[in-house]
């Protein structure tokens, strides 16, 4: 019952991010299209440029509200009305966080999945430069790289309304992204570039530094949520 509540909450909200990359990757298609053939190169550079902003957009929307339940339409200030009958469930707080967040984490680990296979279908250069594999190995580091942003927004979620939550992952994504590039932090664990630059489809490596960082900055601060549902009083 918790999957399926967690589904009724998020369907639009996935439906929205799908909806956004449909349209970036269609609009690439249509320049492209109308461009010269060498203008491959010049708009897959410029979506590894944007790529790490639309992994924060799709966390931020898929994230959630936590334990709290919100509207599939709007965002509502202070708890929804159904957050009585949520609490009052024969389940623990951690089993409420932890179903929520996966659920979010597997869609929008889909929805990365689904604009890996709208860049490889898109651009025929990309095919001719980069194996099946280094692309799947791609998909892998962004949906790596992108978990600790997502479970920034699930610790925000814990203590924030649904839209201050939104606009404080993409604030704290770009501290992040501040603290890689003006902070003596090792560029290797810099998770913006592993989306990026040193991505396998450019470095044709693999980032494990970079993949590290972010799964145990994800699990620190899923265990930083889990302590914050536990001691609110809702």
């Amino acid at each position: 019952m918790l999957w399926y509540k967690g589904w009724l909450e998020t369907r639009y909200k996935l439906c929205m991010a799908l909806g956004t990359m449909g349209l970036i990757l269609f609009v690439q298609f249509s320049v492209r299209t109308t461009a010269s053939v060498n203008s491959d190169a010049a708009l897959f550079g410029a979506l590894m440029v944007s790529i790490p902003s639309l992994v924060t957009m799709i966390c931020a929307i898929l994230a959630g509200a936590g334990v709290a339940t919100q509207s599939s339409f709007r965002a509502n200030k202070g708890l929804h009305g159904s957050m009585l009958f949520t609490l009052s469930l024969p389940v623990s707080r951690l089993r409420l966080l932890a179903v929520r967040a996966s659920i979010g984490w597997l869609e929008g680990a889909g929805a990365m999945a689904a604009l890996c296979c709208g860049l490889w279908l898109l651009l025929p250069s990309l095919r001719a430069t980069v194996t099946a594999v280094e692309m799947f190995e791609y998909t892998g580091t962004l949906i790596a790289c992108a978990s600790a942003l997502y479970f920034l927004s699930v610790l925000l979620a814990t203590f924030l309304d649904d839209q201050w939550r939104v606009w404080g992952t993409m604030i704290g994504s770009a501290v992040l992204w501040w603290l890689f590039s003006h902070t003596p932090l090792p560029a290797s664990a810099n998770i913006f570039q592993a989306m990026g630059k040193s991505s396998p489809l450019i470095a044709h490596t693999i980032p494990w530094t970079a993949i590290a960082f972010s799964l145990g900055l994800a699990a620190v601060l899923f265990f930083a949520a889990l302590k914050v549902v536990q001691a609110r009083e809702y």
